[in-house]
């Protein structure tokens, strides 16, 4: 009747495990992430205006015009300090995950021992032993406990891949808008400095006509004042490019030499770019997949400490052959063997794995919170970039034909000048006047090539990830037939 008993209440133990794991086995996460989208309306198109009239000029830079920029885009990605910490991440991340995977693994471990025992009084030694000793583990994943963490580990190793793939495409982003403040601080240099050349052409006239008495010291003054403020603009660029090209330098890993490259313009924008829809941003942009990753980690965690509060089953096994001679460990006869179950079920543990889920939950739902901000960031970027494209259009549209009638106008305005029929005031307001077009002008087509590596990024930079790609064929192109 007592083994009866036994067998009844183990066929019991057996079913209560079999039951529940039914109900709990297996470690896909019942929550979706894709329902909560829904919580962002997103349009089917982007709501910028008129950006189908700039759509054809949209596209990445041409390399005909930027024949410096694909070297320093690469160099950038071989030797940035910030790129090899993220690349790091990624490494720590895969151990990480090996780490947690090992759990599911059969361990084993090999003991050998050696003793002694003897007689003071005696000085002799009485007796010896030699044992040998092989002992496995595992434990069975019965409610798949072990199989969420894995899982969560591995949402975890492409949380931080997509951040290394989004630092590589924000980086070779800044590194070409660093170029861009680059040339455009270099332009700006060459504009003052012939802007300079224009102040002293006026300045021989106004010296010509003022030793000839034809007009008043004050004209003089006048233009002596507009020559010191345009000298002490073009020594405050002189120092604004050498500033630049040492943040540049020092972002591609270079000693801050501040060396500039003389004679470089900034490229012309045409082409055109795939946009897409709103909602391919969700798969394309690395950053929003990686915090989709996290919370489908966050959400695996929370499985993982629900598990926690059902039995755990875990086997041990082990062989141990002892001898008082060394060659008894190998002895077959000396072999003894045992294996054992162990049920572990938490009964007080001062409610630490009850509180465990609660932090689970909340983890995921500030993951959750933190998914939807990179989102609703993310399109914000995208909708202020495209609008962007419409209005620099437009204004570099105007500007051209403001510099134009500048130019135009300076030039008659020296005529006039030189007949006597403009003051100095007015002569110098229209100098003014073109400088100040230009550089507007000039601004704005650096503000459009900013834009647009923003734009590329803010799009989820699929061409800009092709673009990077064919450099770095054409780089190990190079290498390779270096070697040859």
């Amino acid at each position: 009747m007592v083994q009866s008993r036994f067998y009844g209440t183990k066929s019991g133990i057996i079913c209560a495990f079999t039951l529940a794991s039914l109900l709990v086995s297996g470690c896909a996460p019942q929550f979706n992430i894709d329902n909560q989208v829904d919580m962002v309306a997103v349009p089917d198109a982007w709501q910028s205006p008129d950006i189908e009239t700039v759509r054809s000029e949209l596209k990445w830079l041409d390399e005909k015009d930027t024949r410096e920029l694909p070297q320093i885009v690469m160099q950038a990605l071989d030797n940035n300090p910030d790129l090899r910490i993220s690349a790091n991440r990624l490494k720590t991340a895969m151990a990480q995950q090996q780490i947690v995977d090992s759990a599911r693994s059969l361990t084993g471990n090999i003991t050998g021992s050696a003793s002694r025992n003897g007689d003071f009084q005696s000085g002799t030694a009485d007796n010896q032993n030699f044992s040998l000793r092989g002992s496995l583990a595992w434990e069975a994943d019965v409610w798949g406990r072990l199989a969420s963490d894995n899982a969560a580990a591995e949402q975890n190793v492409l949380a931080v891949k997509n951040d290394f793939e989004y630092a590589r495409l924000s980086l070779a982003t800044r590194t070409a808008q660093s170029w861009f403040d680059v040339v455009e601080a270099e332009m700006q240099n060459r504009l003052l400095e012939l802007n300079l050349e224009k102040l002293l052409q006026a300045k021989d006239l106004v010296q010509s006509r003022y030793s000839r008495g034809l007009v008043d010291v004050l004209d003089v003054l006048q233009l002596d004042t507009n020559l010191a403020t345009a000298r002490s603009n073009l020594a405050g660029q002189r120092q604004t490019v050498i500033e630049r090209m040492r943040n540049l330098e020092t972002l591609v890993g270079s000693y801050p030499s501040g060396l500039v490259p003389k004679e470089a313009q900034l490229p012309k924008l045409d082409g055109v770019i795939s946009m897409g829809i709103p909602s391919d941003l969700l798969a394309s942009r690395p950053d929003i997949v990686a915090a989709k990753n996290r919370v489908m980690a966050a959400n695996y965690d929370l499985n993982s400490a629900k598990k926690a509060l059902y039995p755990s089953l875990s086997i041990n096994g082990s062989t141990t052959a002892s001898g008082d001679q060394l060659k008894d460990i190998v002895d077959v006869d000396h072999l003894v063997w045992s294996v054992v179950g162990n049920v572990v079920a938490p009964v007080f543990d001062g409610g630490r794995r009850r509180q465990q889920v609660v932090l689970s939950e909340v983890s995921l739902d500030s993951s959750l919170a933190s998914y939807l901000k990179v989102v609703l960031n993310a399109y914000k970027e995208a909708e202020n970039a495209l609008t962007a494209e419409v209005t620099l259009a437009e204004q570099e549209t105007h500007l051209t034909t403001a510099v134009e009638s500048a130019i135009a106008s300076e030039d008659k305005a020296l005529e006039q000048y030189g007949k006597g029929l403009i003051d100095i005031l007015s002569l110098i307001n229209v100098q003014r006047n073109r400088i100040s077009s230009q550089q507007g002008l000039l601004r704005v087509q650096y503000n459009r090539l900013l834009n647009r590596a923003d734009l590329y990024l803010a799009l989820g930079g699929q061409d800009l990830e092709n673009y990077i790609s064919q450099l770095s064929a054409s780089n190990q192109s190079s290498r390779n037939q270096d070697q040859l």
